[in-house]
């Protein structure tokens, strides 16, 4: 984290992925533990609000693709 960066406290849901959710951001690795208050950079704090809404249009495009047998749909 940046010195001066604002943060935001939050608790990520623990998940059947395990204890901490991983990821990126421009080439910065990041792992945040859940369950607990963490405070983290307003920046990641976007990326994961991001990926939580297209979590769930991700799923409904795949079982859709599924149900049309892995076909490609218009």
């Amino acid at each position: 984290m940046e010195h001066g960066e604002e943060t935001i406290r939050l608790i990520l849901p623990e998940t059947e992925n395990g204890p901490y959710v991983e990821g990126a951001l421009n080439g910065v690795n990041f792992r945040i533990p859940t369950g607990v208050p963490v405070d983290v950079p307003l920046r990641i704090y976007r990326v994961l609000e991001e990926s939580r809404r297209t979590d769930p249009a991700s799923r409904q495009w795949m079982a859709g693709f599924t149900a049309a047998g892995g076909q490609k749909l218009s």
